[in-house]
């Protein structure tokens, strides 16, 4: 005999599940409001670390579900703690968007452009991603550099299908590397869900986790 669940936060994705691309999908707005008004927390945690939690909260009202900042992790999110927590002052190289190298300079490490320097190389979602970029990571994992990952998605979906995401980078970045990254923060992996917990202060057992893959 099953034995009955109540829940008491849903974390739920956002590409392909509330949203594809800049198109709220059918429905989502509706089970927020309906589960929020039964007392339900919602916590939106995404691979996308092209944005910061801020971006991609404020991404979600103008689609037309009313969230702050304190109901997004992503792993730009989870990777911002590390730095914070075990890395300060590290010399990073972000094979990434510009809004992630911000945060990378929040968590209190340094942006790093010269492999020699470098100390972490993080691949994420890149839209000038280039060959010389990888060149500069190559050399730097070569001398040592600990190899990150934001995230192993090979696609991620748009409103007209998918694109190439952070993982096919993260790939290119293992081919030079030989091996496969160090840390990766985005799901499967834990690090996401354990910082959820912690903002939510509920255990697991009464989450539920809601996602298209």
């Amino acid at each position: 005999m099953n034995k009955q669940v109540s829940y008491k936060a849903i974390l739920a994705d956002l590409d392909g599940t509330v949203n594809r691309g800049s198109i709220l999908i059918d429905g989502a707005r509706a089970a927020y409001e309906d589960l929020s008004s039964k007392g339900i927390k919602w916590v939106f945690i995404s691979n996308n670390a092209s944005s910061l939690a801020a971006d991609l909260a404020k991404k979600i009202s103008e689609l037309g579900i009313d969230v702050d900042e304190g109901q997004v992790v992503n792993s730009a999110s989870a990777l911002i703690r590390t730095l914070q927590r075990e890395h300060r002052g590290a010399r990073v190289m972000v094979i990434g968007q510009p809004r992630l190298m911000e945060g990378v300079q929040q968590a209190g490490a340094i942006v790093e452009s010269d492999p020699q320097k470098t100390e972490i190389v993080v691949t994420a979602m890149d839209r000038s991603f280039s060959y010389e970029k990888l060149t500069a990571a190559h050399l730097a994992l070569q001398r040592g550099a600990q190899f990150w990952a934001t995230n192993l998605d090979a696609t991620f979906p748009v409103a007209d299908g998918f694109r190439p995401g952070a993982g096919s980078i993260a790939a290119a970045g293992q081919a030079v590397a030989g091996r496969p990254p160090d840390r990766v923060f985005g799901k499967p992996l834990p690090d996401m869900a354990h910082l959820t917990l912690e903002i939510l202060g509920i255990d697991a057992s009464a989450c539920l986790v809601v996602g298209d893959r």
